[in-house]
Order: C-alpha cells, then structure tokens, then sequence
C-alpha cells in the first residue's frame, strides 16, 4: 500500500516536468545511487520520466546506501527520482521524501550525496550541461520561491540567455528554449529570443518543438510591445457585436481564457481584484472566451460563478477563434495590455504583476 501511494506521489510531481516525444532507438541506460542519509536505509525509490510519449517507471529499494535502477531511452530524457523516508522521519521532517530532477542518458548515471536532494549527479554530457545550467543560476542567487519576483526573473532570465547563446546545440537549450518561449518574454525581448532561435540546431528548429516556437517567435514579432493592437469583432454574451477598438480611450486588458481551462480559472480572482481597483481609472478588462459551441452554457456559468463583471465575447470556435488565430494564441491564458491609442504595453500578465503594471500606469 505504502509502494502505490509513494507510487501516486511521484506520478503527480510528474505531471509538471515536459514530456519528450521524438521516438528514435532504443539505448540502455543504468542508474547508480549512493545516498548516505541513513534514514533513507530500506527506503522505496521511484524513477519517472517519459520515454517518447510513454511515461514509464521503476521502483527499487536502498541497501545499504545504495541502490540500481536500468532501463531503455530513446533519448537524453529528464526524470524525477524520488526516494521515501522511513514513518519516524516522515513525522519529523513532515513531507514524504526527497526528490531531484535530472536528466538521463544511455549509459551510467551516477547519484551520490549525503541526501538526494543535494547529490552530485554525473554520467552524460547533456546532465552536465544541465548541472551547469542550475550552478549557474544557484550564483545568481535563483530559487524557486522567487517565482513571482520582478528582479530575480529578469536574472534567471539572463542566466537563461547566457545559457543558449553559449551552448547552441545542447538539448538543454532545445528544451529550455521550449520552456522559456512565453508570450511574455518574447514581447519584451523578441530581437533576442529571434537571434537565438536561428543559432540553435537547424534539426531542431524543423521539430514539432521548434516549429511551434517559431509560431510563437513570429506572433511576438507583429504582436510586440508598442505594436498596435489587431481589431476584431465578436458576439457578447447576450448576442450583441462587440469590437476591440469600441475600447479605444481606455486601457483595456485583452484577456484570452476558457471555462474548462483550471489556470484561467485560477487567475480570474487577480483579474477581479485588478478590475475592482482601476475600474475607475480609465480600465477596463475583455474577455474572450476559447470555449466551443458545446460549452456555451459552461462559459456563462463560469462568468457568474467567478464573478467577472467586464464584457465577455466569443464565436464560441475554441482556438479556432478569429482573435485566437489573429493574436496566435496556442495556450491560455494569455493576455495584452492594450492603452488609449490601441498599442500594446504589456503582455501575459500573471497574479498581482497586472496591478503592479497598472499602478505604474496610472498613478
């Protein structure tokens, strides 16, 4: 019981690390660990990762220190390790384990350390690009507590940079430039992103993976900060045309979002609080929903039940959405700042970084 629950945990950690879906040979790997945390003796240990658009894994015990996990890859392929503690260490320490994420190779992968979360992690050159990459941002002072902090993403996005620019052909760059890619960041630093993208592998750049941030490259380049917003017309909720530019005069935020889509929902309660704030200040939010015809009702549900007062459109076309495809949306939520004269000042606002926008703005 105590195997599939560890067994449960792991899989849901999983589920935030990128699946990997080029299929190409088969290569064995072997994973070597020697943890000398004695209250890990006798410990369950749990490897997960995707193998092509598999996701596989493996369980093992720690004896004596140690521990040995083989299997196949089709490629370098991050993973989540995760090694349980004993019940008495489990009440102390009040969580379940450790964990660490790394990547895999064909091969010996070697794990040692006094703990896991702290291990030397050695066996191919992709991990130590990727070791490389986390001591690079470590001396930045990066941690993942300062997610939200202006200063230290605008350092973490530097270390990235660095990164990419120095190691073109390293399947850490063709994943972190996969990672990174968000509206937001393209927007502001679209000339760089662009001359990046065109440095890394010309194979990867012709991948599923490449392609898709090449859509995205070029919705950054028309779609820009100071570029002027593309005008559209859509249905509100009650049947009535409702056109961006009817906004002009207003800072408006141009929000692309679902009822089915749990992100979204997650950032609506910041949107009402930015709402309620500078309703009287000349802002003024739109909403544009990516739902399809079958959840209309679901769409309008959600407006009520989240509480969202500003105006709602939608062909109800899911991304297929004449504003979806103009604004290139591929993922949402997204999300433009748009001012008085219809030009765009910010993109892809995320928690309380609309209201730090808007207090700049308009204070």
């Amino acid at each position: 019981m105590r195997i599939m629950k560890n067994l449960k945990y792991v899989v849901l950690l999983w589920l935030t690390f990128v699946a990997f879906n080029n299929v190409i040979a088969q290569k064995a790997f072997k994973l070597e660990g020697n943890i000398k945390n004695p209250a890990m003796e006798g410990s369950m240990v749990l490897l997960a990762y995707h193998n092509g658009k598999t996701l596989k894994h493996d369980t093992t015990r720690v004896r004596q220190g140690h521990f040995e996990l083989s299997g196949t890859v089709e490629k370098p392929v991050k993973v989540l390790l995760f090694v349980s503690y004993s019940k008495e260490e489990e009440a102390k320490k009040k969580k379940r384990g450790e964990t660490n994420h790394f990547y895999l190779d064909a091969g010996i992968t070697s794990v040692k350390g006094e703990s896991l979360e702290t291990a030397t992690i050695t066996g191919s050159a992709v991990q130590d690009d990727f070791s490389l990459l986390q001591k690079s941002l470590k001396s930045a002072g990066w941690t993942d507590e300062d997610l939200m902090e202006d200063r230290m993403i605008a350092k973490r996005d530097s270390v990235h940079f660095a990164f990419l620019a120095s190691h073109p052909n390293s399947q850490i760059s063709f994943d972190l430039m996969k990672q990174i890619a968000r509206p937001n960041l393209l927007a502001r630093r679209y000339e760089e992103m662009s001359a990046i993208y065109n440095d890394l592998s010309s194979a990867w750049r012709e991948s599923e993976d490449g392609q898709r941030v090449a859509r995205l490259l070029l919705g950054a380049k028309k779609l820009g900060i100071g570029k002027e917003a593309i005008d559209f017309s859509m249905d509100d909720v009650s049947g009535n045309p409702v056109s961006l530019s009817d906004f002009r005069g207003q800072y408006v935020l141009l929000d692309f979002w679902a009822s089915w889509c749990i992100p979204c929902r997650a950032e609506n309660p910041h949107l009402v609080k930015a709402y309620e704030k500078f309703k009287e200040k000349n802002f003024t939010i739109l909403g544009v929903s990516l739902d399809k015809e079958s959840g209309r009702q679901q769409w309008i549900d959600a407006i009520e039940k989240d509480g969202l007062p500003w105006i709602h459109v939608s062909d109800l076309k899911g991304f297929d959405s004449t504003a979806a495809r103009s604004y290139n949306v591929l993922s949402i939520p997204i999300n433009y700042l748009i001012d008085p004269k219809g030009k765009i000042v910010a993109v892809g606002l995320r928690g309380d970084q609309l209201i730090k926008e808007l207090e700049k703005i308009l204070y």
